[in-house]
């Protein structure tokens, strides 16, 4: 997640959208099991079709044998190097940090979740971040997938499919986050805990929910 220099007025506020879907997925400081389930059957527009999250990457969210978490940057470890020397890793990925990442327990698969609030990409800033992420399946040699939340499923898995992809063959989709992820956040987004948390006051979350349904 980043900011959104050339968004417009309809563009959503991506920061409140992936923080609230962050405390969603927790309950008491822990990850929250029946929440988790859903994360992971979300369904995601890809080149074949709609595929849940779960089929996409490889794996299902399990306790124990999954980790990760919201901006879980990437760690010099053995797990996230994979099959990349220390010194690249260090150079172009340490410190990389999508919006949501999981993984199972060696690390072997992966999936990165990245959320977008505008309605089509923005320039080399989201070109330069979506090839990173790509490049660094292909280099470390690790499996699973690369999934956008986004308002516009379309235009953004068009762009994936013709300028990031290319050849690669690592599955990516986009999760329409008007349609999805808006419904069931939504009654945290107008809570004095979220909007305190985000800085906001309680009727900004109202307008721009009204805005989005």
């Amino acid at each position: 997640m980043q900011g959104t220099s050339g968004s417009s007025e309809k563009d959503c506020p991506e920061w409140m959208v992936t923080r609230t879907l962050a405390s969603y997925l927790t309950s008491g400081g822990s990850k929250d099991a029946g929440r988790m389930a859903w994360l992971f059957c979300l369904e995601a527009d890809t080149v074949t079709g709609g595929q849940q999250l779960k089929h996409l990457c490889g794996f299902d969210w399990a306790r124990g044998e999954v980790d990760g978490g919201p901006e879980e940057s990437f760690k010099d470890t053995p797990e996230d190097r994979g099959g990349i020397s220390p010194d690249l890793f260090r150079k172009s990925y340490w410190t990389m940090t999508p919006d949501f990442r999981y993984w199972t327990r060696a690390g072997e698969k992966q999936l990165i979740i990245e959320a977008k609030g505008t309605e089509k990409p923005v320039g080399q800033r989201d070109l330069v971040q979506a090839k990173r992420y790509f490049s660094y399946f292909s280099e470390t040699r690790r499996q699973g997938a690369v999934v956008y939340l986004a308002p516009d499923p379309k235009r953004w898995l068009a762009w994936l499919r013709e300028d990031v992809a290319g050849n690669s063959s690592i599955p990516f989709g986009v999760v329409d986050l008007k349609v999805q992820i808006v419904p069931a956040v939504s009654s945290e987004l107008v809570t004095p805990k979220i909007c305190i948390r985000n800085y906001l006051a309680p009727s900004d979350t109202i307008n721009w929910r009204s805005q989005w349904s």
